[in-house]
């Protein structure tokens, strides 16, 4: 089976609405960006990976790091633009058959991770039409006041529950035309790649992104006391 050509889209807004600079401030010993260049770097299964910004500080550093860059314009990294016509514009002005939109605020996420996604979407089946990144949750789920995943009666044992998933944006691809297409890159037959919750862990919050340094740091730490 032919590889296919996977374009790395990796879109950094220069500030946040509920996390001031999370992508350039001071994260363990790095910042959330160059993490993730330096494990993208790392990873396989990319024919290119761009870097999508408005700001100029941003696309220096990727620039510098040896990435490709992609000059966003400011409106689409405003809150007012609905994330459908993001998702259309930068498709549409990134070249790639097939591209990988790849969230820098999942910085648990290491290079493995992305080598095997480019992997699995290179061996999954035609019947599906795009590759979501997701975890599992066995927890009791109600949806407008009904049970999701669990019946009323009898109560079932929770590790009998049926599993639901969540889309964590650590990686998803699909083909660019449909990207442009959806405004989304949910498809109508996704083939989840799952992740444990740690992995899959995203920063929204203050709480996350200190959360996220700690278990970055502590991994850190043990891997170079298993080096030593």
């Amino acid at each position: 089976m032919s590889r296919k050509e996977i374009v790395g889209l990796v879109p950094v807004k220069g500030n946040s609405d509920r996390v001031l600079k999370k992508n350039t401030r001071p994260f363990g010993d790095t910042t959330l960006l160059d993490l993730k260049l330096s494990q993208l770097k790392k990873a396989t299964g990319f024919s290119d990976i761009y870097v999508s910004s408005e700001d100029s500080e941003v696309l220096e550093i990727a620039s510098s790091s040896g990435f490709l860059t992609h000059y966003r314009h400011p409106k689409y990294s405003t809150s007012e633009v609905p994330m459908s016509e993001v998702y259309s514009y930068i498709g549409s002005e990134i070249p790639g058959e097939h591209i990988a939109w790849i969230n820098i605020t999942n910085p648990l996420a290491g290079p493995e991770v992305y080598s095997l996604a480019t992997g699995e979407y290179n061996e999954m089946s035609n019947n599906y039409d795009c590759l979501l990144s997701a975890f599992e949750i066995k927890d009791n789920i109600i949806f407008r006041g009904k049970p999701v995943n669990f019946p009323r009666s009898p109560w079932p044992r929770s590790q009998d529950l049926e599993p639901v998933y969540s889309l964590s944006f650590v990686v998803n691809i699909m083909r660019r035309e449909k990207l442009i297409e959806w405004g989304s890159c949910v498809g109508e037959s996704p083939y989840f790649f799952l992740l444990d919750q740690i992995t899959s862990w995203d920063i929204d919050f203050p709480v996350d992104f200190e959360f996220c340094e700690w278990v970055y740091t502590k991994q850190k730490l043990e891997s170079q006391g298993t080096k030593n």
